[in-house]
Parts: C-alpha cells; structure tokens; sequence
C-alpha cells in the first residue's frame, strides 16, 4: 500500500508545480514593456530602460498609479527607439531624456506636457516631426539640438519663449511656424540652420539673442546664410536686429502680408496654419471672382 501511495504523491506536486509556472515564459519575456518606473506618493516616474526597444507605449497607469512623468536620462542614447507613444497624464520630461535617440522618427507630446528639460531631443538625427504640447511657456536650451532630419517647426500658441541653441544645428529645418506669442529667442536659437532661408518674425518679439537666426558657422566664424530674409513689421524688434546684422528685412505688417510677399517674391515663408488657411481662401475666391468676370464679359 505504501508503496502506491508515494507515486500518487509524487504526481499531486508535479501537477501543483506545473500550475504555478507561467505557460509561456518566452512569450511574457516579449511582452516587457521595454521601459523601468518608480512609483513616490502614488504617481509612476518612467526612470529607464532595458534591452533595446523599438517601440514603447507608455500607458496612463502603472500599478494603479498614473504615470506623470519622464525622469531626466531616461532614453539616453537609447539607439535602437525608434518610437515612444506617451499618455495624456506625463506632465513632465527631463533634461536629456531622449539625447541621442538617433533612431527615433517622429515624437507628439501630449497637451498634459507643460515642461520640457534641456537637451531632451538633442542629437535625435531621425528626428522628421516633432508635434509640441500647447502648454509648454518655454522650450529649453538645446531642446532640439542637431535634429538634423527636421524639416519644420510649429511653435505653439501658449510658448513664450526659444531657449539658446534651441534648433541649433537642424541642417534641413526650411520651414519655421512662430505664433504672436513668442517674446524672446535665445542666443544661436536657430543657429546653423542653413536650409532656412527667411522667417516671419511677429511684432510680440522683443528679444533676439546674438545669432539667434540667420547665421551658420564657417572656418573663420559666424557667417550669414545666404539670402535670408527676416519679414515683420517696420516699427518692431525684428527689423532692428535686421539692421543691426545687415540682414535683408522685408515689411510684412502681419502673417497673412508675409505670405503674399511669400507669393510674389517666391520665398519659403513659414507662418501660423490659421493664416495659411486665411490667405488660401482670399487667394481662391479672388480666382474664383476672376473667372466669373472673364466668363461674364464673353
């Protein structure tokens, strides 16, 4: 009899053993979320990384906690990320949290944001789109330093301010969008920006830093870039600094003036989608007032 029951035995903890095993170990070691937190009086800190994630989904809520920030460092130099979904509750992201992404393609943060640290993009040389929240008052030094695969711009309504060195170094940035709310660009803000060859400047500005736009580095120092064009208005801030450089300067007494002067002359003036929309419309109905004219008198 005993003899029989050691088996049975036996069997009863194997099958108990088997329960508490995962079922797919390789499987769950696919799904980790390729990311590391801390959690600090109920609210989650996305603190790191591991392994070589491709694409994150940062969720609202870890462990029952909303996530509500990116801790500086975070994605440092993390080569192989090449895109990052953040959630509507990060209200934060550090100083050089994604420095040197070089893979990353394209980045949206979410309107919840409202500070960014310094360097946080720099040298995200894949970097094509960058979408910013409405709620940054200011964007940091070195913010998005070197991208240099990005192509434009659009500084949001509520952002008052372009730290120094900004969009330094962003070789294919053509096409820059600032709003009227914009007071202050920092030192070399859009420094080395070559493929910017003019840039609508509204009267909110006030404060332009040393080489903050028109200028690129040579071998005996700061030059100009080469037919640049500074367009605002004739009694403002942006034509001092155009006089003061020997910067073309074109008047332009508001956005939608600045793209008719971008229709004539043929430039690539960048300004606010509303104004765009604007301008586009009065062009289409004065082709289509034209052509009923022409039609009219035959």
């Amino acid at each position: 009899m005993k003899k029989s029951i050691i088996p049975v035995f036996m069997s009863i903890i194997l099958f108990k053993i088997s329960l508490c095993e995962p079922p797919h170990t390789a499987s769950a070691a696919e799904n980790k979320p390729g990311y590391v937190y801390t959690i600090i009086d109920n609210e989650a800190t996305v603190t790191g990384f591991e392994g070589d994630p491709v694409y994150i989904e940062i969720p609202e809520t870890v462990e029952g906690c909303r996530v509500t920030e990116i801790r500086d460092n975070a994605f440092y130099e993390c080569g192989t990320l090449r895109h990052i979904t953040m959630p509507n509750t990060i209200e934060k992201i550090g100083h050089h949290a994604f420095y040197a992404c070089f893979s990353l393609e394209s980045i949206t943060i979410p309107d919840s944001v409202k500070e960014l640290g310094m360097g946080c993009f720099c040298g995200c040389e894949s970097l094509t789109s960058a979408e910013l929240s409405d709620n940054i008052a200011r964007l940091p030094e070195s913010c998005f330093r070197s991208c240099t695969n990005l192509k434009n711009i659009e500084i949001p309504q509520n952002t008052a301010e372009i730290g120094d060195f900004c969009f330094s170094g962003c070789t294919s940035l053509s096409s820059v969008s600032l709003s009227d709310s914009v007071t202050a660009l920092g030192d070399c803000s859009f420094y080395m920006c070559s493929s910017l060859d003019s840039i609508y400047i509204p009267s909110s500005v006030t404060d332009l830093g040393a080489y903050s736009i028109g200028y690129t580095p040579t071998d005996s120092g700061a030059s100009q870039i080469e037919g640049f064009t500074i367009l605002g208005r004739k009694k403002s801030y942006a034509k001092t600094y155009a006089d003061e450089n020997a910067i073309t300067f074109e008047n332009a007494d508001d956005a939608v003036h600045a793209f008719a002067i971008q229709r004539i002359n043929g430039q690539k003036v960048s300004i606010p989608s509303t104004f765009l929309m604007i301008g586009g419309l009065f062009i289409l109905l004065l082709t289509v007032f034209s052509l009923r004219k022409k039609t009219h008198r035959k």
